[in-house]
């Protein structure tokens, strides 16, 4: 179009200007080139226009086909709440039709005690505070039960006011795992009230929450606060005796690699005040990942301090009967008189070198026999045993009756 104009104000203007055929001819040829680089670049524009579009559908396609593909809800959220678009999976997992569910707002599909975080969390939106979620929330299914579900998801804006439009969200059902998750809470409830009804203490490793959690009597049991040590998983190993935290680490591994049902050690913890308490800890991993890597484990400890305290007692006694029986034997061994132990059975326990001569028979093979066959006593009158059958016959009795006999 405008190198028409051009021409045609050159074929009226240049006769009245008295310019000749030459200076038409050039600016025809003006014109031509005009209108050439005018359709050159409008065909580029157009062409830019196509390609835009083309781009754009095949983005909204793509879009379209995972949000209905996805094995997890999908939903785009107006700033009223209002639930734009849905995919199935959400539908399905609320018990809607895809045309029931985009009637309604995210208000009237959340559980009643989870209405504040979803409130406060599309006002940070809105006001630009956050730009993404993710939090856990329960929803209600068409059939007023709840389902709980785990959400992430990011506000969408206008790329030139940066006005927020609308939301999308990821919607995850994790009810099975609340559901493991509170039975797995009532059996450790029960199991707690039992530990400390029997005065043991309780700790709760979850690895997901990245801490390990105590029961009151067990902190007790080391002089804390109930509370004082929960977070850091590690912290109690700082408190193991340093003699005692190999072996510890070994029952910790060898639980941990599977080659223990549970893991068990006894060994010593510092008390707040500084002495050294005695503890029987018994643990079980109760949840681990694809991978074999630990995410839950429960276990139970024991203060056996005054059960140590009495071990300790018994081996010192013990090794001081054993001085006291090396010195009895000694002395027995050494006096000038026969010495012949029995035990309650009246078998011969011990017989020293006196003994071995009045008797005749050597400790070896008296050893384990009873008393009447190696020693007895014999009337002096009619040369036979006191309170025992005669001897056979050819056999004298076994005495001495210038030696003394000591029977123990």
């Amino acid at each position: 179009m405008a190198g028409g104009l051009v021409a045609l104000a050159a074929s009226v203007l240049l006769p009245a200007l008295g310019l000749g055929e030459e200076a038409l001819k050039v600016c025809l040829q003006i014109s031509v080139a005009i209108t050439a680089v005018t359709l050159f670049f409008s065909g580029l524009f157009i062409r830019r226009i196509i390609d835009d579009g083309r781009q754009i559908a095949e983005s909204e396609q793509r879009f379209r086909r995972a949000m209905e593909d996805s094995a997890i809800g999908v939903a785009i959220v107006g700033l009223d709440g209002r639930i734009v678009q849905a995919n199935p999976a959400f539908a399905d997992m609320l018990g809607y039709t895809r045309p029931e569910i985009e009637a309604l707002t995210f208000l009237q599909i959340t559980h009643p005690d989870d209405l504040q975080i979803g409130r406060e969390t599309m006002m940070s939106l809105k006001e630009g505070k956050i730009h993404s979620f993710h939090f856990e929330k329960r929803y209600l299914r068409k059939d007023g039960t709840a389902v709980w579900a785990q959400l992430a998801g990011s506000v969408i804006r206008e790329e030139e006011t940066g006005r927020p439009l609308y939301l999308v969200s990821q919607i995850e059902d994790i009810d099975a795992r609340k559901q493991a998750e509170a039975r797995i809470a009532e059996a450790e409830t029960r199991w707690n009230f039992a530990l400390t009804s029997a005065g043991q203490g309780m700790w709760s490793l979850d690895m997901r929450k990245g801490g390990t959690t105590y029961s009151e009597t067990w902190v007790k049991m080391l002089g804390y606060a109930d509370g004082e040590l929960d977070g850091d998983p590690d912290r109690w190993l700082t408190m193991i005796h340093p003699d005692d935290r190999e072996i510890v680490a070994e029952a910790d591994r060898a639980h941990l690699d599977g080659e223990t049902p549970f893991f068990e050690a006894e060994f010593r913890m510092r008390h707040k005040d500084g002495h050294w308490v005695w503890i029987l800890d018994r643990g079980k991993a109760i949840e681990r990942d694809a991978e074999g890597r630990l995410v839950r484990a429960i276990g139970s400890l024991t203060d056996i301090t005054e059960r140590k305290q009495a071990e300790e007692r018994l081996k010192v006694s013990a090794a001081m009967l054993a001085d006291e029986k090396e010195r009895l034997r000694v002395t027995l061994q050494s006096i000038g008189d026969a010495v012949i132990c029995t035990d309650a059975a009246n078998r011969i326990t011990f017989m020293n070198p006196i003994a071995e001569k009045l008797t005749g028979v050597d400790v070896s093979e008296a050893m384990g026999k009873v008393l009447g066959h190696v020693y007895w006593a014999v009337d002096e009158e009619s040369g036979h045993r006191i309170g025992l059958s005669r001897p056979p016959a050819g056999e004298r009795p076994h005495c001495d009756q210038n030696t003394r006999a000591v029977l123990v």
